[in-house]
């Protein structure tokens, strides 16, 4: 049996240890280097990112801002097909995610609670509609449509009113829907 000098042992463990030391600075090197290529794969993501974002915004014509620090309306929505009244339920809009355009109550008051920039498109009646989940146009309310059983009508503050969806709803108002 070979056994090897104290001196040769010595040596073994000196080189396993430096052999160690080098993969453990490898691990380091490259955990750094993985750290780093993240930190800058994030950052050319986050640049990108705002890029895209500047890059495919709609550009809107400035007659088309209502305002750059919010809107707060209410309003007061009405519909009525055959003679009976709708409901509309409240916090509709509400839930996980808070829409600007929302209800709080049954009693048909609609809220308009917006932040920052806020255009016409935004206030459109349509938009209302379109949280509710219910159809509404110049010829349908919900599944009454135009033809020999009745009409579409829309009143504002009282007035009858051609825009129908494309209505821009101001504080105040009270529309009514009928189909009659």
């Amino acid at each position: 049996m070979n056994q090897s000098s104290k001196t040769e042992r010595k040596e073994l463990r000196h080189q396993e240890k430096q052999a160690e030391r080098q993969r453990t600075t490898r691990r380091r090197t490259l955990r750094r280097f993985l750290k780093t290529g993240a930190v800058v794969l994030a950052a050319f993501g986050a640049v990108g990112g705002v890029a895209w974002y500047i890059a495919t915004r709609p550009s809107i014509v400035e007659t088309e801002v209502v305002s750059r620090l919010g809107v707060h309306r209410h309003l007061e929505l009405r519909i009525s097909i055959k003679g009976k009244t709708q409901d509309i339920p409240a916090n509709l809009g509400i839930g996980l995610l808070h829409i600007p355009i929302h209800t709080h109550d049954r009693d048909g008051v609609i809220h308009l609670e917006f932040q920052g920039f806020v255009t016409v498109d935004d206030l459109r009646l349509r938009e209302f509609f379109r949280v509710w989940g219910k159809r509404f146009n110049k010829t349908c309310i919900f599944e009454s449509c135009n033809g020999p059983d009745g009409n579409v009508k829309m009143l504002v503050n009282g007035k009858e009113n051609q825009e129908f969806e494309s209505y821009v709803m101001k504080d105040n108002d009270t529309i009514e829907i009928r189909y009659q």
